[in-house]
């Protein structure tokens, strides 16, 4: 069973050495002899030590993922930045597939460099493909973290993965029988938390947040949107008052819904408000705007016109325009694309029609009330002129 990502602060992993008992030189009283300052402290640096990893023993960071035994998704976690680095380290140290993903993720312009500074600080969205076995979500088969020297298993999941992982689930997935003995070389599967699982009936992008000091569930779920009962079902949390600085979150963002066709090789495309994602073999760029939660994809200016050759759409509509005609707007939607033979982008128009409705709604309903306060008022005057 997924332990809950609420959890006491994690505490460094080892273990303590047992102190071997002093060989007496001379044949001594069995009575206490008076301990040495250095011996009482090292006694007290050792008892200190052990306390601490009683109370702050690792607990696993575990995402529920129930929507089928083996669905997978694109998952996120938000990385906080503790030293000053660039782009190209994190795509690095996350072996995100494209710079384009990760700026995608973060709504930077193509153009952004990856040399670009990232300040100590600073929160990146990281992009990663999620597969879920046996109710629970990890990052598929990546990162994967390249041991140096000094390492060890739980500064690589404190210091590098910022505690998304613990040791002790770095050694499970990868077979280390003794957290304590690692190799300077060897590569090991860092199995990040995440979930494909819909909320509410709907589908969404699940992102690993850490918990800030000050934070609250109130003020997390309004950052992001969400109902607090929405934040506290999804986590198991109790008591929202017992929220812990450091704690993994799982927050379900809304996503934009799209005309992709389920026999497109990108079908499942899901971008949540304030991305954009390549595609298509990188010809399509498709963002996500909170102003209509509606999939735009448009041709990549960035790629030859020549290589992308996308379907115009009635009307001589090119891809992502739209036109309107009354309350009616047409959009050259996307719908997806297939490589069998050769690149095949797919486009369709797509009328919409809420405007028109909300709009038709609105100006009748204000005749409706012209024509009620026009009655009532005739109403009067008949009454009036009856009884004069």
């Amino acid at each position: 069973m997924p332990h809950p990502p609420i959890h006491s602060p994690r505490g460094p992993h080892g273990s303590t050495s047992q102190l071997a008992p002093s060989t007496l030189k001379n044949k001594t009283p069995p009575s206490r002899r008076p301990e040495s300052p250095k011996m009482r402290s090292l006694f007290s640096a050792a008892f200190s030590f052990s306390l601490f990893l009683l109370l702050s023993s690792a607990q696993a960071v575990n995402f529920t993922c129930n929507s089928t035994s083996t669905a997978t998704c694109q998952g996120l976690v938000s990385y906080l930045a503790v030293n000053s680095t660039t782009y190209a380290a994190i795509q690095s140290l996350f072996q995100v597939t494209s710079l384009s993903s990760l700026l995608g993720a973060n709504d930077l312009p193509l153009s952004t460099s990856a040399n670009r500074t990232v300040s100590s600080g600073s929160t990146v969205r990281i992009p990663f493909p999620c597969k879920c076995s046996n109710g629970t979500g990890k990052s598929d088969k990546v990162p994967v973290y390249t041991v140096k020297p000094g390492d060890t298993l739980d500064a690589i999941a404190r210091n590098k993965y910022e505690e998304f992982v613990t040791f002790q689930e770095i050694a499970d997935v990868n077979g280390i029988p003794n957290p304590n003995t690692i190799d300077i070389g060897q590569k090991v599967w860092i199995p990040l938390p995440c979930s494909c699982d819909p909320v509410g009936g709907e589908a969404k992008v699940h992102l690993g947040y850490v918990v800030a000091s000050g934070n609250s569930v109130a003020g997390i779920a309004e950052e992001f949107g969400l109902a607090d009962e929405t934040l506290l079902k999804i986590n198991r949390i109790a008591d929202p008052t017992k929220l812990l600085a450091g704690a993994i979150l799982d927050v379900p963002l809304r996503v934009c819904s799209s005309s992709i066709n389920n026999t497109s090789a990108d079908y499942g495309l899901t971008l949540p408000n304030g991305s954009y994602a390549l595609t298509a073999d990188d010809c399509i760029l498709c963002s996500c705007s909170s102003s209509s939660y509606q999939l735009n994809c448009s041709l990549n200016q960035a790629k030859s016109s020549s290589t992308c050759n996308a379907p115009k759409c009635r009307g001589n509509l090119s891809l992502g325009d739209t036109s309107t005609s009354g309350c009616e707007v047409t959009t050259c939607a996307y719908t997806g694309y297939t490589n069998t033979t050769g690149l095949n982008i797919l486009a369709m128009a797509v009328t919409n029609q809420t405007k028109c409705s909300n709009g038709g709604l609105r100006a009748s309903g204000l005749i409706e009330s012209i024509w009620r306060i026009s009655f009532i008022f005739i109403h009067m005057i008949l009454i009036w002129v009856c009884f004069v």
